[in-house]
């Protein structure tokens, strides 16, 4: 039609969302403190090194997995939508941060079966 211009944002080249990547590694981080931090202040039998644990593992395994799927969705939406350039790390902290969060999620669940395996007898 004429006079119809295009946006200049749909025109303008777009990469991935770094807040929900920037999240989950900061997830995952706090996570592996804790995870680290367990045995360094509690000993297997108390309830505060079952805690840290817990809390390890919910933010590595819940938070950061959520956080790393809604980095995905999105940016698979941007990539749909917009003139779209790969940032290549953005792709190597995804993955990075996926390998770490499970690494972190098996640490956890270690702690959390020495608790329960000590301070429960089961």
């Amino acid at each position: 039609m004429p006079g119809t211009q295009p946006t200049p944002a749909a025109t303008a080249p777009t990469k991935g969302p770094w807040a929900w990547l920037i999240g989950a590694g900061v997830a995952a981080i706090l996570g592996l403190i804790l995870v680290i931090l367990a045995p360094l202040v509690a000993s297997a039998t108390s309830t505060l090194f079952f805690t840290l644990g817990l809390c390890g593992w919910a933010l590595a395994g819940i938070v950061s997995f959520v956080l790393l799927g809604i980095y995905t969705l999105k940016n698979t939406q941007r990539q749909a939508e917009t003139f779209y350039i790969e940032d290549t790390t953005q792709t190597l902290l995804y993955r990075i941060i996926m390998g770490a969060s499970f690494i972190v999620v098996i640490g956890a669940a270690v702690e959390i079966a020495l608790f329960v395996g000590k301070a429960v007898g089961i």
